[in-house]
């Protein structure tokens, strides 16, 4: 548990930062820590515990949305440059 947290904590903080680099070591290196916890048979018998690994759940959320919400925004701005190059193609053509 504690080392998926420790990993969405990078992450978020890669993500926060806009550094690819560290998005995608910090990317791999939760998706290791998370396939750990896959392997575990049962939640933790200890209320703090499963209290702990809900709450990396959560932040894995919240790490998710974040992802989705740079994707978006870089998808937004290749469609403008897309535009603003077909514009200047259009612009040259007509001098």
């Amino acid at each position: 548990i504690e080392a998926v947290l420790d990993c969405q904590t990078d992450l978020i903080a890669a993500i926060d930062a806009q550094d690819a680099g560290a998005i995608v070591r910090a990317s791999e290196a939760l998706a290791a820590a998370v396939t750990q916890l896959r392997n575990v048979e049962t939640w933790p018998s200890d209320p703090l515990a499963a209290e702990r690994l809900r709450g990396a759940l959560r932040q894995n959320q919240a790490a998710a949305i974040r992802i989705n919400l740079m994707a978006h925004w870089t998808r937004q701005n290749i469609d403008r440059l897309a535009e603003l190059r077909t514009m200047k193609a259009h612009k040259n053509l007509y001098k």
